[in-house]
């Protein structure tokens, strides 16, 4: 059964009126990426189970007046492509984009995190309860990001509630498979023992997994358990 962009934005994305696909769709509200959007195939997968990310710009002001440049932000935009097009191995759409930002004036202590700071950052700031949070900052001094292995359901318990990314290093590539491997932390995911796995491999044991760009893989039980995650939405 072929289902149109209108149905899918009013069923599934609870938008209406005048749509465009990059916006209203795909949730790209930051201009066009250098990706291909395959429409059929991104309506298929947001119809499906499907998780809802909501996106922090940390530093950011209207106008890209802060430190979070406007470049930056289309940087995350592939990112979050990339990471449907891995997630797309275990069924699992990535549907609703929320976009949040933390000006200036608040955003001071975090612009810079270490694995303290990241949880803080989570504890201070939060999104809307059906979406994972996912904080880019400019620099994450201890690692490419920071996420729970199986984050809590509650965004009003303690410790870290959502992952955290750094936005300045690595290509555009890599910071999708990185936004892919925290997010996948997020859905109860452990490090794997291949490099060629979205979670990476931790060789010497100090937590921190070891990726690149080409780290896409998704097996099978890693599948099963992103699935059966709290955070795992209903189809629509």
């Amino acid at each position: 059964m072929r289902v149109s962009i209108r149905d899918t934005c009013s069923d599934c994305l609870g938008e209406t009126g005048t749509l465009r696909v990059n916006r209203d769709l795909f949730g790209y509200i930051y201009g066009k990426i250098d990706r291909d959007l395959r429409v059929r195939q991104h309506i298929d997968r947001i119809r499906g189970e499907s998780i809802n990310i909501c996106i922090f710009l940390v530093g950011h002001e209207p106008g890209f007046g802060g430190s979070f440049t406007q470049a930056q932000a289309t940087r995350v935009q592939h990112a979050i492509d990339l990471t449907r097009e891995i997630y797309a191995q275990a069924n699992l759409g990535v549907r609703k984009i929320y976009w949040r930002y933390i000006g200036t004036d608040k955003a001071g202590p975090y612009l810079s995190v270490n694995s303290s700071g990241a949880t803080d950052l989570t504890d201070a700031f939060s999104g809307p309860n059906d979406g994972i949070d996912v904080f880019w900052v400019q620099t994450v001094s201890d690692a490419g990001g920071w996420s729970n292995s199986k984050g809590p359901c509650d965004k009003d318990g303690k410790g870290r509630t959502g992952a955290v990314l750094e936005v300045t290093s690595g290509s555009d590539d890599f910071k999708g498979v990185l936004m892919a491997h925290e997010v996948g932390h997020y859905l109860t995911l452990k490090h794997a023992n291949a490099i060629t796995n979205v979670m990476g491999v931790d060789s010497n044991n100090d937590g921190i997994g070891e990726l690149n760009s080409t780290s896409r893989d998704i097996t099978s039980s890693q599948r099963n358990k992103m699935l059966d995650s709290c955070w795992v939405r209903s189809p629509c």
